[in-house]
């Protein structure tokens, strides 16, 4: 578990698992002034974190990180692709191919040849067509609306789609956005990401490729807040 402060551009630890009790631990060791100083906390969607958060910062507003809210649909628009094109004939298959980035990619940023796949994918599954623009549908939601409350009043209104279109693969999404309508729901007051911490998140799975991996939790740690750490001025 990597806690971070995105505004100041820092990691202020690397914990050693994501239980709700060790990440409670750390809390405790903050004084009480730090901790009524913590407004806003972003996390991905594992409630271990926000058990943890609303028992030892009440104060806090829990943000769900966009970034894992579009990646929880993603996957479950990939399952449904894996779905359709295992049962599907030998010709449709061979369409589907090499199918998957077009799909999960935004698709204003697909190129020519990505653009002719998608219309080809289209052509041959009305369900996964379906699938893929309600995915789009939910992206300019969070790309356009900057009100909490349109963007509740929208979201229901997609969640209505999604039922109505009764789309078996985007059913377990559908569970996600009752489960934290709220956490999701708070990232439109100030429009808060996680992004600096999926930065960081990158950089640490370099840091652990060259050292081919650690079996010493502290010395990890330790390799990453001196990677991370402020430049002296």
């Amino acid at each position: 578990m990597v806690i971070s402060a995105p505004e100041e551009g820092r990691i202020l630890d690397v914990l050693p698992n994501r239980e709700r009790e060790t990440l409670e631990k750390w809390l405790d060791g903050l004084s009480v002034e730090q901790r009524q100083a913590i407004k806003v906390v972003n996390v991905d969607m594992w409630e271990p974190y926000t058990l943890a958060v609303k028992a030892k910062l009440p104060q806090a507003t829990i943000v769900a990180d966009r970034f894992h809210v579009m990646k929880n649909l993603n996957h479950c628009l990939t399952q449904a692709r894996r779905e359709i094109q295992n049962k599907a004939p030998a010709e449709v298959k061979a369409q589907l191919k090499g199918s998957r980035w077009v799909l999960v990619k935004n698709q204003q940023d697909l190129n020519e040849t990505e653009r002719t796949k998608l219309e080809t994918i289209y052509h041959v599954s009305p369900e996964l067509k379906t699938c893929h623009e309600l995915k789009e549908l939910f992206r300019l939601l969070f790309d356009t609306l900057t009100d909490r409350e349109d963007a509740k009043q929208t979201l229901q209104i997609w969640i209505q789609l999604a039922e109505a279109l009764e789309v078996k693969a985007l059913k377990p999404f559908l569970v996600t956005l009752r489960n934290w309508s709220e956490q999701i729901l708070n990232y439109f007051i100030e429009r808060w990401t996680n992004a600096f911490a999926e930065g960081v998140n990158n950089k640490i799975k370099l840091i652990k490729r060259r050292a081919f991996g650690y079996t010493n939790f502290n010395h990890f740690r330790l390799h990453i807040l001196v990677e991370f750490a402020p430049n002296p001025t």
